[in-house]
C-alpha cells in the first residue's frame, strides 16, 4: 500500500501537517513571550489579598510552552485543557451574564482574556490528531 505524500498543508503518514505545528509551535511563542508581563509580575510580587490561583496557573501554561515550543504535540493535554476550561467559562459563566445585561466590574476584562481563546484554539488543535489519540484510543485501545 503506498503511502500518503506529506505537505505543508496535509498530513499524509504525519501525525499533523506542518502547517499546524507550525501555528501549535507559534502559539507557545506566543504564550512564553507574554508570560513574564502576564503571569511572572504577580507570582514574583504576590498581592497578600489574592489567592493567586488564576496566577499560579497561567504562570504554570508559560512554563509548559517553553516545553512546547520543541515538540507541541506532547504538551496537546495541556492545550485540550486550556480549551475545555475555558469553554465552560465562557458556556456557564461569561455568556450567561453578558447576555443578562450583568454590569459585573470584571466581566468585560474577562471576557476578552478568557471568552475570546476558546475559539483560537479551536482553529489551532489538530482535531483528527486530538480524536486518534485521545477520543478513539480511550475506547479502542492504544495503537
Amino acid at each position: 500500500m503506498a503511502s500518503a505524500r506529506a505537505s505543508f498543508w496535509r498530513r499524509g503518514d504525519e501525525e499533523v501537517s506542518r502547517a499546524r505545528l507550525y501555528l501549535l509551535r507559534a502559539t507557545c511563542i506566543l504564550f512564553f513571550l507574554a508570560g513574564p508581563f502576564i503571569a511572572l509580575p504577580d507570582v514574583i510580587h504576590p498581592d497578600p489579598n489574592v489567592r493567586g490561583v488564576m496566577s499560579s496557573l497561567v504562570a504554570s501554561f508559560w512554563v509548559m510552552a517553553i516545553l512546547g515550543l520543541r515538540d507541541p504535540l506532547k504538551i496537546m493535554p495541556i492545550f485540550l485543557f486550556e480549551f475545555i476550561w475555558k469553554l465552560i467559562w465562557l458556556l456557564a459563566f461569561g455568556l450567561p451574564r453578558w447576555l443578562s445585561g450583568s454590569n459585573a466590574p470584571h466581566l468585560r476584562d474577562d471576557l476578552t482574556s478568557i471568552g475570546t481563546f476558546p475559539f483560537l484554539l479551536a482553529l489551532i488543535i489538530p482535531w483528527g490528531y486530538v480524536w486518534r489519540h485521545y477520543i478513539r484510543a480511550a475506547f479502542v485501545g492504544a495503537d
